[in-house]
Protein backbone atom coordinates (compact mmCIF):
# COMPACT_ATOMS: atom_id res chain seq x y z
CA UNK A 1 0.00 0.00 0.00
CA UNK A 2 1.33 3.42 -0.93
CA UNK A 3 1.92 5.83 1.94
CA UNK A 4 -0.51 8.76 1.95
CA UNK A 5 1.30 12.03 1.31
CA UNK A 6 0.15 15.31 -0.09
CA UNK A 7 1.02 16.13 -3.65
CA UNK A 8 1.50 12.51 -4.73
CA UNK A 9 -0.39 11.11 -7.69
CA UNK A 10 -0.59 7.55 -8.91
CA UNK A 11 -0.77 7.27 -12.70
CA UNK A 12 -3.21 4.83 -14.23
CA UNK A 13 -4.24 4.14 -17.78
CA UNK A 14 -7.68 3.14 -19.05
CA UNK A 15 -8.96 2.45 -22.52
CA UNK A 16 -12.15 4.23 -23.52
CA UNK A 17 -12.48 2.57 -26.94
CA UNK A 18 -12.48 6.03 -28.54
CA UNK A 19 -15.87 6.96 -27.06
CA UNK A 20 -16.25 10.22 -25.22
CA UNK A 21 -18.89 9.70 -22.59
CA UNK A 22 -21.32 12.41 -21.54
CA UNK A 23 -21.23 11.48 -17.86
CA UNK A 24 -23.60 14.21 -16.73
CA UNK A 25 -26.28 12.81 -19.06
CA UNK A 26 -25.71 9.29 -17.71
CA UNK A 27 -25.78 9.95 -13.96
CA UNK A 28 -28.51 11.31 -11.71
CA UNK A 29 -28.44 14.51 -9.64
CA UNK A 30 -27.33 12.73 -6.46
CA UNK A 31 -24.36 11.18 -8.26
CA UNK A 32 -23.39 14.60 -9.62
CA UNK A 33 -23.60 16.06 -6.10
CA UNK A 34 -21.47 13.21 -4.73
CA UNK A 35 -18.86 13.66 -7.47
CA UNK A 36 -18.52 17.41 -7.03
CA UNK A 37 -18.64 17.23 -3.22
CA UNK A 38 -15.93 14.57 -3.05
CA UNK A 39 -13.78 16.46 -5.56
CA UNK A 40 -14.14 19.73 -3.66
CA UNK A 41 -13.39 18.11 -0.31
CA UNK A 42 -10.42 16.22 -1.74
CA UNK A 43 -9.05 19.53 -2.99
CA UNK A 44 -9.77 21.10 0.39
CA UNK A 45 -7.89 18.36 2.25
CA UNK A 46 -4.88 18.48 -0.07
CA UNK A 47 -4.82 22.28 0.08
CA UNK A 48 -4.97 22.21 3.88
CA UNK A 49 -2.24 19.58 4.14
CA UNK A 50 0.00 21.52 1.77
CA UNK A 51 -0.53 24.69 3.80
CA UNK A 52 0.41 22.79 6.99
CA UNK A 53 3.63 21.59 5.32
CA UNK A 54 4.49 25.03 3.98
CA UNK A 55 3.60 27.31 6.89
CA UNK A 56 2.54 25.22 9.88
CA UNK A 57 -0.83 24.19 11.20
CA UNK A 58 -1.62 27.41 13.08
CA UNK A 59 -1.39 29.53 9.91
CA UNK A 60 -3.16 26.81 7.86
CA UNK A 61 -6.08 26.87 10.34
CA UNK A 62 -6.32 30.65 10.12
CA UNK A 63 -6.38 30.65 6.32
CA UNK A 64 -8.75 27.66 6.12
CA UNK A 65 -11.33 29.26 8.42
CA UNK A 66 -11.30 32.53 6.47
CA UNK A 67 -11.54 30.67 3.14
CA UNK A 68 -14.40 28.40 4.30
CA UNK A 69 -16.41 31.27 5.75
CA UNK A 70 -15.88 33.52 2.71
CA UNK A 71 -16.77 30.71 0.28
CA UNK A 72 -19.93 29.99 2.29
CA UNK A 73 -21.19 33.57 1.99
CA UNK A 74 -20.88 33.27 -1.78
CA UNK A 75 -22.39 29.77 -1.73
CA UNK A 76 -25.45 31.03 0.16
CA UNK A 77 -25.95 33.83 -2.38
CA UNK A 78 -25.96 31.26 -5.16
CA UNK A 79 -28.37 28.99 -3.30
CA UNK A 80 -30.75 31.89 -2.68
CA UNK A 81 -30.65 32.77 -6.37
CA UNK A 82 -31.58 29.19 -7.27
CA UNK A 83 -34.42 29.42 -4.74
CA UNK A 84 -35.72 32.51 -6.59
CA UNK A 85 -34.99 34.73 -3.58
CA UNK A 86 -33.05 37.99 -3.44
CA UNK A 87 -29.32 37.32 -3.29
CA UNK A 88 -29.04 39.50 -0.18
CA UNK A 89 -32.19 38.88 1.85
CA UNK A 90 -32.96 40.14 5.29
CA UNK A 91 -34.16 37.10 7.22
CA UNK A 92 -36.67 38.17 9.86
CA UNK A 93 -38.25 34.97 11.15
CA UNK A 94 -37.04 31.60 12.35
CA UNK A 95 -39.36 29.88 9.85
CA UNK A 96 -37.64 31.76 6.98
CA UNK A 97 -34.25 30.71 8.31
CA UNK A 98 -35.32 27.07 8.65
CA UNK A 99 -36.55 26.98 5.04
CA UNK A 100 -33.31 28.45 3.73
CA UNK A 101 -31.08 26.17 5.86
CA UNK A 102 -33.09 23.06 4.92
CA UNK A 103 -32.81 23.98 1.23
CA UNK A 104 -29.09 24.72 1.49
CA UNK A 105 -28.42 21.46 3.34
CA UNK A 106 -30.34 19.46 0.74
CA UNK A 107 -28.24 21.10 -1.97
CA UNK A 108 -24.81 20.53 -0.41
CA UNK A 109 -25.04 17.51 1.89
CA UNK A 110 -23.66 14.44 0.12
CA UNK A 111 -24.28 10.84 1.24
CA UNK A 112 -20.79 10.42 2.69
CA UNK A 113 -21.37 13.41 4.99
CA UNK A 114 -22.79 11.54 7.94
CA UNK A 115 -24.32 14.09 10.28
CA UNK A 116 -27.67 15.20 11.59
CA UNK A 117 -29.02 18.66 11.95
CA UNK A 118 -32.35 19.95 13.10
CA UNK A 119 -34.31 22.59 14.89
CA UNK A 120 -35.11 21.10 18.33
CA UNK A 121 -36.79 24.29 19.51
CA UNK A 122 -37.53 27.78 18.25
CA UNK A 123 -34.38 29.75 17.48
CA UNK A 124 -32.03 26.77 17.74
CA UNK A 125 -30.19 25.04 14.88
CA UNK A 126 -28.35 21.95 16.13
CA UNK A 127 -25.68 20.03 14.26
CA UNK A 128 -24.58 16.58 15.43
CA UNK A 129 -21.62 14.59 14.16
CA UNK A 130 -20.96 11.19 15.64
CA UNK A 131 -18.49 10.75 12.82
CA UNK A 132 -16.98 13.62 10.84
CA UNK A 133 -15.62 13.33 7.31
CA UNK A 134 -13.16 16.19 7.91
CA UNK A 135 -11.90 14.66 11.15
CA UNK A 136 -11.60 11.22 9.51
CA UNK A 137 -9.61 12.67 6.62
CA UNK A 138 -7.28 14.64 8.88
CA UNK A 139 -6.78 11.57 11.08
CA UNK A 140 -5.08 9.82 8.17
CA UNK A 141 -2.36 12.47 8.29
CA UNK A 142 -2.18 12.87 12.07
CA UNK A 143 -3.47 16.47 11.90
CA UNK A 144 -6.45 16.37 14.28
CA UNK A 145 -4.83 17.49 17.53
CA UNK A 146 -4.38 21.14 16.47
CA UNK A 147 -7.09 21.29 13.78
CA UNK A 148 -9.63 24.11 14.05
CA UNK A 149 -13.02 23.25 12.57
CA UNK A 150 -13.67 24.63 9.12
CA UNK A 151 -17.14 23.09 8.84
CA UNK A 152 -18.56 25.40 11.49
CA UNK A 153 -17.13 28.32 9.51
CA UNK A 154 -19.26 27.27 6.54
CA UNK A 155 -22.44 27.55 8.61
CA UNK A 156 -21.25 30.86 10.08
CA UNK A 157 -20.67 32.11 6.52
CA UNK A 158 -24.22 31.17 5.55
CA UNK A 159 -25.62 33.00 8.58
CA UNK A 160 -23.38 36.01 7.95
CA UNK A 161 -24.71 36.23 4.39
CA UNK A 162 -28.28 36.04 5.70
CA UNK A 163 -27.47 38.84 8.19
CA UNK A 164 -28.65 36.68 11.09
CA UNK A 165 -27.10 37.23 14.52
CA UNK A 166 -26.24 34.05 16.39
CA UNK A 167 -24.46 32.56 19.35
CA UNK A 168 -22.53 29.29 19.08
CA UNK A 169 -22.84 26.86 22.00
CA UNK A 170 -20.42 25.60 23.07
CA UNK A 171 -18.10 28.44 22.21
CA UNK A 172 -14.95 26.52 21.31
CA UNK A 173 -11.67 26.65 19.46
CA UNK A 174 -10.29 23.55 17.83
CA UNK A 175 -12.17 20.39 16.96
CA UNK A 176 -14.81 18.86 19.22
CA UNK A 177 -14.28 15.44 17.63
CA UNK A 178 -10.64 15.58 18.75
CA UNK A 179 -11.36 16.90 22.24
CA UNK A 180 -14.74 15.30 23.04
CA UNK A 181 -15.03 12.33 20.67
CA UNK A 182 -18.25 13.79 19.23
CA UNK A 183 -19.43 17.10 17.89
CA UNK A 184 -22.72 18.71 18.88
CA UNK A 185 -23.13 22.41 18.24
CA UNK A 186 -26.08 24.75 18.69
CA UNK A 187 -26.53 27.99 16.81
CA UNK A 188 -28.91 30.16 18.83
CA UNK A 189 -30.86 33.03 17.34
CA UNK A 190 -33.22 35.78 18.38
CA UNK A 191 -35.68 35.81 15.47
CA UNK A 192 -39.43 36.34 15.40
Amino acid sequence: MQEATFGTAVKTSIKTKGVIMDLIAKIDKEEVKELFSKNWLTHDAIWYGTCVQEMGQEKANEINKVAARTMATMEMGRILKLMGMPKDPSVQTFDELKEIVDTAMSAVKAKFMIFDYGFPEKNVLRGKYNRCFAFDGLSRFNLTEKYECGIIERIKGWLDHLKVSYEVVPDFKGCLMASEGKCEIDFRFDLA
